[in-house]
């Protein structure tokens, strides 16, 4: 009852070319790749995510805020919301948003605590007693937290043991990115530009495009590329939904 098994297109630079082409036309994506800034996921990294550094500073030329938003969260890793039709028949048979988050982090917490029992990882990262504790504390990373017609969602650290153990802020930044082709940037001298968070905004509007069985909008409220030590998204409940799935005396999970 949850997507920690999922299984993820490969990340490619080709998920970036179907989108930009498909919004913006084949002369975007030329313009943008001129002189063969083509990044590889592979061995960006080795690089310290450059090429994707010039990939994002032509993007960022080419769209305004707005229009990055559109076309970058669609980009999601390759995930589309079909993936996850178990939680849109879940939240219906519950048919109350609260009691549906509120479950969503009961069983997250669950699944962390049988994941640190049994010694296996989350995603190839070590599950510790220090990490089970964050996820208690910070159980909004396992679902969000509703405020009024907004949802707030906190990003899980892509490496929580080693965020939790370091002091050093850029480091915090470096262990809470997910993006391969991004991470390295932070322990560079020219970080890739947070524009391309909009990315990880997609994968989470992927999930609750599910769940509401429609599109929604979003925003990045916090990125480790912009220099947070965490990410966090938020994202519009329809009115429709509000006014069908919410109970006004409902008190939030805290």
């Amino acid at each position: 009852m949850s997507d920690m098994s999922i299984e993820y297109e490969p990340m490619g630079i080709h998920v970036f070319e179907r989108e930009i082409v498909g919004q913006l036309g084949e002369e975007a994506w030329r313009e943008i790749t001129d002189g063969g800034v083509v990044p590889d996921i592979k061995t960006e990294p080795g690089f310290k995510c450059a090429n994707m550094a010039v990939f994002m500073e032509r993007f960022d030329r080419l769209a305004d805020e707005q229009t990055a938003n559109r076309v970058l969260s669609k980009v999601r890793h390759g995930l589309k919301p079909s993936q996850s039709a178990w939680a849109r028949e879940v939240f219906l048979e519950i048919g109350d948003l609260d009691a549906f988050i509120d479950m969503r982090i009961r069983v997250g917490i669950d699944e962390f605590e049988n994941m640190l029992s049994a010694g296996r990882d989350f995603y190839g990262q070590p599950v510790t007693a220090e990490v089970v504790e964050f996820v208690k504390k910070n159980p909004g990373m396992l679902a969000g937290v509703r405020d009024g017609n907004k949802l707030i969602v906190p990003a899980l650290p892509a490496e929580m043991d080693k965020y939790l153990k370091a002091t050093c802020p850029k480091m915090k930044r470096y262990y809470a990115c997910h993006c391969e082709f991004a991470k390295e940037s932070i322990l560079s001298e020219k970080t890739v530009s947070p524009t391309l968070c909009y990315c990880s905004l997609g994968h989470t509007l992927n999930f609750w495009e599910s769940v509401f069985d429609t599109e929604l909008t979003g925003k990045v409220t916090a990125s480790a590329l912009r220099g947070d030590e965490a990410c966090s998204f938020v994202l519009t409940i329809p009115e429709e939904i509000m006014e069908k799935y919410v109970k006004p005396t409902h008190r939030c999970y805290q």
